[in-house]
C-alpha cells in the first residue's frame, strides 16, 4: 500500500472512528439527558406531594385550630349567656314575689321545719306577715331578701334560707340548662335556609 494510500486509509479509519465516537458519544449524551430528565420528573413528583402533603397538614392543623377557637368561642358565649341570664332572673324575683305576695310567703313558710325560730330575716315589703307568721321571732329586714325568709333557731344552730334567692341558686343548674337550649332552638329556627 502506498503512502498515499495508507494516509487515505487512515484518514478514513478516523473519520469512521470518530463518526462512531461521536455517535456513541451523543447516544450517551441523549441517554444522560434522558436519565436527568427522568430524575428531574421524579424529583418535581416528590416535591409536589411533599408540598401536597404540608399542605394537607397544615390545612387539617388550621381546621382543627378554627374548630377549637369555635368551640372556645361557643362556651364563652354559653358562659356570657348564662351570666346574662342568671342577672335577669335575679332582676324577676321582686316581681314574682309582687305577684302573689302574701300567698308566696305563707307557702314558703309552710315548708319550713316546725321549730321554735327565733330569728327570721325578710324583705322589708313582708316585715307585717314575718310577724303574723313567726310571732316569737325577732324579725329583721334586708333588702338583698326578695322574698321568702332566712330563720334561725337553737341559737343560729339550726339556719334554713328560703329565699326566692337561695331556691333560684338551688335550681338554676337545671333551668340556665333549658333556658339555653331554648334560646338556641329559637335562633336556629330564625334562622334563614343556607344557599347552595
Amino acid at each position: 500500500m502506498s503512502r498515499a494510500g495508507l494516509i487515505q486509509a487512515l484518514q478514513q479509519g478516523t473519520a469512521e472512528e470518530t463518526a462512531a465516537l461521536w455517535r456513541d458519544t451523543r447516544a450517551e449524551a441523549d441517554k444522560l439527558r434522558l436519565d436527568a430528565a427522568r430524575e428531574i420528573d421524579a424529583g418535581r413528583l416528590a416535591t409536589a406531594q411533599q408540598v401536597a402533603a404540608e399542605a394537607q397538614r397544615t390545612e387539617q392543623a388550621a381546621i382543627a385550630a378554627a374548630e377549637r377557637e369555635g368551640g372556645d368561642i361557643r362556651v364563652s358565649a354559653r358562659i356570657a349567656l348564662a351570666e346574662r341570664l342568671h342577672g335577669l332572673a335575679l332582676a324577676e324575683l321582686p316581681h314574682l314575689r309582687a305577684q302573689a305576695a302574701e300567698k308566696l310567703f305563707s307557702a314558703l313558710a309552710a315548708e319550713l321545719p316546725a321549730l321554735a325560730w327565733q330569728k327570721v330575716r325578710v324583705n322589708p315589703a313582708d316585715e307585717a306577715l314575718a310577724r303574723q307568721h313567726f310571732p316569737q321571732a325577732q324579725v329583721e329586714c334586708d333588702t338583698a331578701i326578695s322574698g321568702g325568709m332566712e330563720t334561725e333557731a337553737e341559737g343560729g344552730r339550726i339556719r334554713v334560707n328560703n329565699t326566692l334567692e337561695a331556691r333560684l341558686e338551688t335550681f338554676w343548674p337545671e333551668l340556665v340548662s333549658g333556658l339555653i337550649a331554648t334560646i338556641l332552638a329559637e335562633l336556629c329556627d330564625d334562622q334563614p335556609p343556607a344557599l347552595h
